[in-house]
């Protein structure tokens, strides 16, 4: 053959490389490697897990606090309107319904001033939420209103679920003062109880150093128990006290009751116990169960989902974090409008 012609064709003349068969072997993954390689893929998704969770739950929290930041707001703006803070709730005569029926909540009074301006207008403030018993049903003019889920109203950190049908829920709660009282929500010492309607010239302590506003946990919405809840049962629970609705309550008559509800927090309407207001008898997130009636009295904490403690909107309208391991007495001091004490919350 021409030598010439040969010399093309090796130029031209691809060649495969040859792998020696023992470094084909070794290209693959081995069995065990590849467990090494998920093991540590696991590892690392278990320790990235909480550390999502953790923002996720603080992004709810600073939700949960701009939520507290409005209604601290929508007091002001209601006060500077008006000349006076809305009440816990009006009781108000109107027969057959009793005066207790009648109990329309500081968030029901303070729509206009978070833009719920057409729920505010749906709402008939001159007959009462519940008509009398056995019904106890809303009356047909207010049943759309009472029904609206208002998001304002709602913590992110909460299931923000209905508790009982035909009900919007709620998370926060006004504060009607220390408890001292026997959890009585008439005449109480604090900036929002059943009736008060006071001015801001009658928080003596400060309004920067007065809880006007906290949080609570939404209830279950299961049947009444006698057996102890378990879990986030126990905290979305209350204990039912019995006796007297205008008594004041003791350690003795909350202790006896044996039955357990899970309605907290299902009408954002409703300024009663249950619903609308709380006290500082019990620190924030208390173990001791709440002991609540329909209306009044009540012992019932500032309850959150958040972890270590709970956020108050002040009466100077600033949000605050409470651990839920402040000193009791600072705690009841800081619900007083004018108990003349100096406290501190931070």
């Amino acid at each position: 053959m021409n030598p010439k012609i040969l010399f093309v064709q090796k130029i031209f003349t691809k060649r495969e490389p040859t792998i020696p068969s023992d470094r084909l072997r070794r290209l693959a993954f081995t069995l065990v490697e590849l467990l090494v390689v998920i093991a540590i893929i696991g590892i690392l998704v278990g320790l990235l897990l909480p550390a999502v969770q953790a923002a996720r739950e603080a992004a709810r929290r600073m939700s949960c606090g701009n939520n507290l930041k409005q209604l601290g707001l929508a007091v002001h703006n209601y006060e500077s309107a008006l000349k006076k803070i809305p009440a816990g709730y009006n009781g108000t005569p109107y027969p057959p319904s009793p005066t207790t029926h009648f109990r329309w909540s500081s968030l029901a009074a303070l729509t206009p001033y978070l833009e719920q301006t057409n729920v505010y207008n749906g709402i008939d403030f001159n007959v009462p939420i519940w008509a009398p018993a056995p019904s106890f049903a809303v009356f047909p003019q207010n049943a759309a209103a009472v029904a609206t889920i208002v998001p304002t109203f709602l913590c992110p950190s909460d299931r923000g679920e209905v508790v009982t049908v035909g009900n919007g829920p709620s998370n926060y709660v006004g504060c009607s003062g220390s408890g001292s009282n026997g959890g009585i929500m008439y005449n109480a010492d604090g900036m929002l109880f059943a009736n008060s309607w006071r001015k801001f010239a009658d928080v003596t302590d400060g309004l920067s150093n007065t809880v006007c506003m906290s949080e609570t946990v939404s209830g279950a919405g299961k049947a009444d128990t006698t057996t102890l809840p378990v879990g986030n049962d126990w905290k979305r629970s209350y204990r039912v006290y019995t006796g007297s609705v205008s008594a004041p309550l003791t350690d003795a008559v909350c202790n006896s009751s044996t039955t357990f509800r899970f309605n907290r927090g299902y009408a954002w309407v409703d300024g009663g116990a249950v619903n609308g207001m709380y006290n500082h008898y019990l620190s924030p997130n208390s173990k001791v169960s709440d002991c609540l009636g329909r209306t009044s009295p009540g012992w019932k904490a500032a309850r959150s989902w958040h972890t270590g403690g709970v956020q108050c909107a002040m009466g100077d309208g600033s949000v605050r974090f409470v651990s839920d391991n402040v000193d009791l007495i600072t705690w009841q001091a800081a619900a007083t409008r004018g108990g003349g004490e100096v406290v501190s919350l931070d």
